[in-house]
Formats: C-alpha cells, sequence, structure tokens
C-alpha cells in the first residue's frame, strides 16, 4: 500500500516532462514554421534564387546641336555557366579565334561541376559581341557594360565633369545632373537547383533597367573650342597663371562657351589627380575675385535709375578723395578736372565713381548690387557655385571705405558667372536672366522637354539699360581699346583691373585683368566676360581686351550677326 504513493508521485513526474517536452518542441515548431518562416524562406530562395544587376545605360550630354560631347559606350563581358555548356570542346573551338585566345585555355575554364559562372572575356565591343551572340551556343552568355567616351575629344572639361568607376558622376555636369544621366538598374533573377544549377524552366523575374536622360546643352561646340584655344593662346603670351572665359546668350541666360585654365585633359586613362584637385571645379561658378573697375557700370546703373545723376552730370575731379581718414586716387594718379559721369567712366575714374557713391549711400548701393545678383548663387547648374560676397552696414567691420572700394570693383567678391550675368541684365534691357546650361533633356523614350529661359527680375529699366549701355559704348572707342573693337560693330564694353588681395592687403604688380561686354550694342545678341590672371600686362586694357575682341570678331561670324554700321575699306597696298 505503501508503495503506491511513491508510483502515482513518478507518473506526475514523468507526464510533466513529456508535457514539457511536447511544450518546447511545440513552440519551437511554432517559432520555425510561423515566428521565422520569412526568415528561412528568404534563405531558401537566396539558395535557390540568383539575382543579377542591370546596369542602365548613362545618358549622353550633347551640345546645342546635337554633337554628342559625352556618350555611354557597350561593352560585352563573356561568360560561360560550366555545367549549362553541352560541348566544351565545340564551345571552345569556335569561341576561340573570335576572343583571340588558345582553345585550350577556353576548355580548361569550363568546369561541368562548378555552378559558378565564369568570365571569358571583357570589355568585347559590339560588333564583335554581336557575332558572338549569333553562335548560340548553350552556357555562353553576354553581359553589358558602358564605358564613358568623348567623341570631340577633350572639349569643356571643367563643365562636363567625369565619372568614376562606378559609372557615378564625381565633377561637372555628371554630377550635378547625376540624378537625371544615371537612370535605374534593373534586375535579372532565375532558379537554381539544389545543386546550383539554373532551371531551364525555372520561375524567371525580369526588371528591365531604365536608361538615363539625354541632356542637351546651350554650349556650341564651335564656340567653346574658340574659347578654350584663344584662351590657352592668352594664357601664353601673357605669361598668365590662370584666366576664364564665357560667352552668354543675353535673351535667354544661356551659356554658349565657358572655359578654364589651368585645364585638364578628359580622355586620360586616369583623370582624377588628387594632387591637382583644384583643376577640376568649374572655376567660373566657385572661384571669387575682386573684378575691379568693371563694378562701376553697376554703380552707375544705380544712381542713373535712382535719378541721382544722367551721363552730361559733371563732376570736379582733383585725384583724390579722402574716406573717413583713408585716401582714394585714381588707378593712374591723375586728375581729370571737369569731367561728366560719361567720362568718369570712359577714364574709369576711382575719384568720380566715390562721388557717385556717395551720392546713393550704402542702403541703395547694395540694394542695387544684390538686384543685380551680386551677393547670392546665379543657380546655374553647376556643383559648389558659391555667392560671393561684400559688408555691408550690418557688418560691424563695415565703413564707408568699403562704401568706397566697393563702388569701383575692390572689397567684393564675385563669380565671373555673377559678373557676366549682372552685365547680361544691362544688355537684356535690365532684366536679370538665371544662366543656364541646358537647353533641353531627352528621357529614354524619346520624349523632349524644353527647358524655357528664366526671368529672375528686372533690374533696372529698359532706359537706364539703354543709357548705360551708351556710355559703355563710349568707353571701348577709346584708342587704347582698338584690340577689343570689331570694324562694322557696335560693341559696349568696360575693362578692369584689381591687385590680388592677401590677407595683410594687396600684392602690387600682380592682377586680375577683366573685360566685360556685349554686341552688338544696340541689339544685343551676346554678353562675353575675358577674366586673365596675373598677365605680364597687368591692366584689363592690355591683357583681357585682344582676347575680347578676337572672341567677338569669330563669334559674330559664326552665328551670323550682321555689322551694325558699313565696315571701312582697308587701304589697298601695292606690291611689287
Amino acid at each position: 500500500m505503501s508503495e503506491h504513493p511513491v508510483a502515482g508521485w513518478r507518473l506526475v513526474l514523468l507526464g510533466t516532462l513529456f508535457a514539457g517536452c511536447a511544450l518546447v518542441l511545440g513552440y519551437r515548431l511554432y517559432s520555425l514554421q510561423v515566428r521565422e518562416a520569412p526568415r528561412y524562406q528568404a534563405l531558401a530562395q537566396e539558395l535557390h534564387q540568383q539575382v543579377r544587376t542591370l546596369q542602365p545605360k548613362r545618358g549622353d550630354i550633347l551640345d546645342r546641336h546635337g554633337h554628342p560631347l559625352a556618350v555611354s559606350v557597350a561593352y560585352h563581358d563573356v561568360y560561360a555557366h560550366g555545367p549549362s555548356v553541352e560541348n566544351p570542346r565545340e564551345v571552345a573551338e569556335r569561341l576561340a579565334p573570335l576572343l583571340g585566345v588558345d582553345s585550350k585555355e577556353i576548355m580548361e575554364r569550363l568546369d561541368p561541376t562548378n555552378p559558378a559562372p565564369v568570365r571569358l572575356a571583357s570589355r568585347v565591343p559590339a560588333a564583335l559581341s554581336d557575332r558572338i551572340a549569333a553562335l548560340r551556343l548553350p552556357g555562353v552568355y553576354l553581359e553589358q557594360h558602358y564605358y564613358r567616351a568623348y567623341p570631340q575629344g577633350s572639349i569643356a572639361p571643367q563643365l562636363l565633369g567625369f565619372v568614376g568607376r562606378d559609372f557615378v558622376g564625381l565633377a561637372g555636369l555628371e554630377l550635378s545632373l547625376d540624378g537625371l544621366l544615371r537612370g535605374q538598374p534593373g534586375k535579372l533573377q532565375t532558379e537554381r537547383d539544389t545543386v546550383g544549377y539554373e532551371i531551364p524552366l525555372g520561375r524567371r523575374a525580369y526588371v528591365p533597367p531604365r536608361d538615363g536622360a539625354t541632356v542637351v546643352l546651350t554650349i556650341d561646340r564651335a564656340l567653346q573650342r574658340i574659347a578654350e584655344w584663344e584662351l590657352a593662346r592668352t594664357i601664353e603670351e601673357q605669361k598668365a597663371s590662370g584666366g576664364a572665359v564665357i560667352i552668354m546668350d543675353v535673351r535667354t541666360g544661356g551659356i554658349l562657351a565657358m572655359a578654364s585654365f589651368p585645364s585638364y585633359n578628359l580622355t586620360d586613362e586616369v583623370i582624377f589627380d588628387p594632387d591637382r584637385a583644384a583643376v577640376y571645379k568649374p572655376v567660373t561658378a566657385t572661384d571669387v575675385y575682386e573684378p575691379g573697375s568693371v563694378m562701376k557700370i553697376f554703380t552707375m546703373a544705380a544712381a542713373i535709375e535712382a535719378r541721382l545723376i544722367n551721363p552730361e552730370t559733371t563732376f570736379e575731379c582733383t585725384g583724390v578723395a579722402t574716406i573717413d581718414g583713408a585716401t582714394i586716387r585714381n588707378w593712374d594718379f591723375s586728375a581729370h578736372g571737369t569731367e561728366t559721369m560719361r567720362e568718369v567712366l570712359v577714364h574709369s575714374c576711382n575719384v568720380g565713381t566715390t562721388y557717385v557713391a556717395r551720392l546713393l549711400g550704402p542702403e541703395r548701393l547694395y540694394a542695387y548690387l544684390r538686384r543685380f545678383g551680386f551677393g547670392e548663387p546665379t543657380g546655374v547648374e553647376l556643383p559648389g557655385e558659391v555667392g560671393g560676397f561684400f559688408r555691408t552696414p550690418e557688418d560691424p567691420e563695415w565703413s564707408n571705405v568699403d562704401l568706397a572700394t566697393n563702388s569701383f570693383g575692390q572689397g567684393i567678391a564675385v563669380t565671373p558667372m555673377q559678373l557676366i550675368a549682372a552685365t547680361a541684365a544691362i544688355a537684356n534691357d535690365g532684366v536679370l536672366m538665371r544662366p543656364t546650361l541646358i537647353q533641353a533633356i531627352v528621357e529614354a523614350d524619346g520624349s523632349r522637354r524644353e527647358i524655357p529661359p528664366l526671368p529672375v527680375r528686372r533690374v533696372v529699366s529698359s532706359e537706364t539699360a539703354h543709357v548705360l549701355a551708351d556710355m559703355m559704348v563710349s568707353v571701348m572707342e577709346q584708342d587704347g581699346l582698338a584690340k577689343a573693337r570689331v570694324p562694322g560693330y557696335v560693341i559696349a564694353g568696360k575693362t578692369g583691373t584689381a591687385d590680388f588681395p592677401t590677407a595683410t592687403g594687396y600684392l602690387r604688380g600682380r592682377t586680375y585683368a577683366s573685360h566685360v561686354g556685349f554686341a552688338p550694342a544696340h541689339n544685343p545678341r551676346v554678353a562675353i566676360l575675358v577674366k586673365i590672371d596675373a598677365p605680364e600686362g597687368q591692366y584689363g586694357g592690355v591683357a583681357a581686351a585682344p582676347l575680347f575682341g578676337r572672341l567677338a570678331r569669330q563669334l559674330f561670324v559664326h552665328l551670323g550677326i550682321p555689322p551694325s554700321e558699313p565696315v571701312p575699306e582697308e587701304p589697298h597696298v601695292a606690291h611689287r
């Protein structure tokens, strides 16, 4: 009788043990089949499915006339799947002459027990890959890739930029327009058996790649070549350290040419050199400089618009102005005596421009400079654009000396892009346009979207713009600017010279020489900016003006712009 309770206790313990095991197994089964099912399904799919990424074609970059500047050229890698190759010897013998290798080498790589694809050749051109595809060899397939090519050679490198090995843009428009150009990759998913072989009739999922858009630029290939060649010629002649040229359509803001020096070669096998990182920037939008006397046209525009002066308003120039204890002198230390505002601009009189700035006062002068676009990025489609800067009365270090020097282009930092956009605003009846490099976008399906010109704002009245253009024509009529003129054409322009600024002052004898202008002056089509860094000739009229004239002469011919007045005949010289 006493053993029965013990036996009962053992039965209870055993039953509890079995019940616990059942609960653990049940919970584990539940975890495997329900809670962790998605993870194990994913693992199973990973074992039985292969996914290949399909590279899209990166969009091309064309000039305004459709000439290709940067394109994606297709090539193929040749692969073989050993277990799917029915006759390795035949495959090797038929591929060997096409790939330029020995058939034995191919035979050695066709392993029927290796489920992993084997690459037989790389970077096979399209014409050859078509012949390989036509053979229809079981187990042999082609995988398409692209490389970037430049059909025109290395043209507009800082503008176009380049891509990395992963085909992602690293500089220039290739970087800033990467989202448009890159496209979307596709994928090919195939089902494989337990050994890793592809199941011929297994499930397949194909998502085609979406190719990138083609971008049509405002750039004119011929004008770009002219700008680059003439800039390089001037840099060499002037023994200068650098320079830039921009040619703009004043009515649309479209940039027809943009060149800078130093430069680099897009066709080099290895483009990027970390020791030369500065040359890859589009410096016309990313680098600032003090423009010098070209800023006088905007000071004059502000005062004319505010009805404080007109071209015939007179001023007595003594050659010296004293501002808060600082002495302002003319660039050549001369005194001009009584001069009109037109003559202040023609003589490039610092003292006269300081007088105009004081009439305006800081609030109006800086308001007009901002209206012309200085102090903020232009919005051009280039990476890294900066807005430049100038001090205002809100800055603790500002003084009336800043007001004076800013009025004639010192103590103010601008980009070449800002400067040509502001100059073009005067040519465009006083309306500032956003500079642009894009004329149209063509999607992969062929649909084309034109990019309309974008007016930013009216800066000055049409009347003020015409008055100022006429004053700038007077500037161009000086004897010293003969090389900037083109016979038969009336051109509006202004030169500028500024010393290199340093942390402690200015480097005398080392200058930025500039020339800006537009033509024809009374029916403007194009604006031109020339900037030369540290030229031997130092002054804008010596170092930059001749380049301006050569560019103007050639673009008038190229664009078919007729003369605005009779072209004087050259004297006939008899030769023996």
